[in-house]
């Protein structure tokens, strides 16, 4: 799904991220195109894991297959929203449609950014403690 999503967001795309982004929006063109091209290595390293028997696992990467092209489209139609209107329309018309699959596939519910947060600052000092203390 992830390979399969990120190839449909690059035939839609083309050339149009690196040739008509304005230059404020580049952080939003640099994100999206970071997603895209980490795309085909997250499927290889889920691929090369053995297979895991529990479900939250699946659900995962359920989730995260539709999340990173939902994103990329998302950012890309607000970096090309003012020089293409065409494709941001299309990529508007992805992310209706893969916001309502999500909607039906899973069970979501709304977390705040505080709470978000707070989970990512978590996960960055776990790792860098691991990373720092040699695996500790």
């Amino acid at each position: 799904m992830l390979l399969g999503r990120t190839r449909e967001l690059t035939a839609v795309l083309g050339t149009r991220l690196d040739t008509a982004v304005p230059q404020e929006l580049a952080p939003l063109r640099d994100a999206a195109r970071e997603l895209l091209d980490v795309a085909p290595s997250i499927v290889a390293g889920w691929a090369a894991e053995e297979p895991r028997r529990f479900h939250g696992h699946f659900a995962t990467r359920g989730i995260s297959a539709r999340r990173i092209p939902l994103r990329v489209a998302a950012m890309a139609s607000r970096a090309l929203a003012r020089t293409e209107p065409r494709t941001t329309e299309v990529l508007d018309d992805l992310v209706r449609e893969w916001c309502q699959e999500l909607e039906k596939t899973y069970d979501l519910r709304w977390v705040p950014v505080a709470a978000q947060t707070g989970v990512h600052v978590r996960t960055m000092l776990h790792t860098a403690r691991l990373v720092c203390l040699g695996g500790g």
